[in-house]
């Protein structure tokens, strides 16, 4: 059995005033065409600032909504030092650091990265979200400070590739298959 999981609920608890919602960043393309793959950069802005100072962040769980028949969410990479418990939280983003993050005045923290695949066309809307005061799981969990709930949004543009993007291409193929074809002949 896994203890942390258990310490980070406990510590959830103890700290059920949920004070405001952090600061969060969800960074990376504004734009992609459909078959195109993309990465968007989750991180955490002043995690120790004002009531948080010299505090320990130990753990994190945020929901992530997006529409899928525009994306698919290929993939989730916690930055280093972080331990994935989405297994164990069931919480699509979840980590956990034991000892936790020390405040040492840094301007923002790395929790992840998340990658997707781009489906289909349309204007997509990717949100970060949590809600610590019905999910233990949920929130930025410190060892002092009550837990933070999390709200971060990213929006992007997704587009067919340009037919003549597609000619070009095409046009390309068909010179390679001409040369390879005066080759054997």
């Amino acid at each position: 059995m896994k203890i942390k999981p258990v310490l980070a609920a406990l510590l959830a608890g103890l700290s059920l005033s949920v004070a405001q919602a952090a600061n969060m960043s969800l960074s990376g393309a504004t734009a992609a065409t459909v078959g195109q793959s993309f990465s968007l950069e989750v991180a955490l802005l002043q995690p120790f600032d004002g009531e948080h100072a010299g505090d320990e962040l130990l753990a994190f769980g945020m929901g992530l909504s997006f529409d899928p028949s525009l994306l698919a969410l290929t993939g989730v990479s916690l930055a280093e030092g972080w331990m994935d418990d989405s297994a164990l939280t069931g919480v699509v983003l979840s980590g956990s650091a034991f000892p936790g993050v020390a405040d040492a005045g840094q301007a923002s923290l790395r929790l992840a990265t998340l990658s997707f695949k781009v489906l289909g066309a349309g204007n997509a809307s990717i949100g970060l979200f949590s809600d610590a005061a019905a999910n233990l799981n949920h929130g930025l969990i410190y060892l002092v400070a009550p837990t933070l709930d999390v709200q971060a949004g990213h929006s992007l543009a997704l587009t067919v590739p340009e037919p003549a993007s597609l000619a070009l291409m095409l046009a390309g193929l068909a010179g390679i298959g001409l040369v390879a074809r005066r080759r054997r002949g």
